[in-house]
């Protein structure tokens, strides 16, 4: 049997959390479970207006941009020309984050 570390601290083996097994597929997926497979490039963007090159060639480190988009605003998650969601940016720890607060 594995001892515990003197320092009163987990191993890495008694650190390790189980995992529920992912539920299968249904609906379409059921009938193509290939698909769930594919990659999906998403973008969420924030409208900036009246953006040009000579504002482009100005930016440096710390610059800020302001944008049309209200503070608190949802934004919009798309696919391509399909809109799959809302979301609003987080930040966590030091990564900028989308947070999904709705779907469309």
């Amino acid at each position: 049997m594995e001892q515990a570390p003197e320092n009163g601290e987990q191993s890495a083996e008694q650190g390790l959390v189980a995992v529920a097994p992912e539920p299968p597929p249904s609906g379409i997926l059921a009938q193509h479970p290939r698909a769930a497979q594919l990659p999906v490039e998403i973008e969420v963007s924030v409208p900036v207006r009246d953006f040009r090159v000579r504002n482009l060639l100005a930016l440096e480190p710390g610059k800020v941009i302001g944008s049309q988009w209200g503070n608190g605003d949802d934004l919009p998650i798309t696919a391509g020309p399909v809109q799959l969601a809302w979301a609003e940016f987080e930040v966590i720890d030091t990564e900028l984050a989308v947070r999904v607060t709705r779907l469309a």
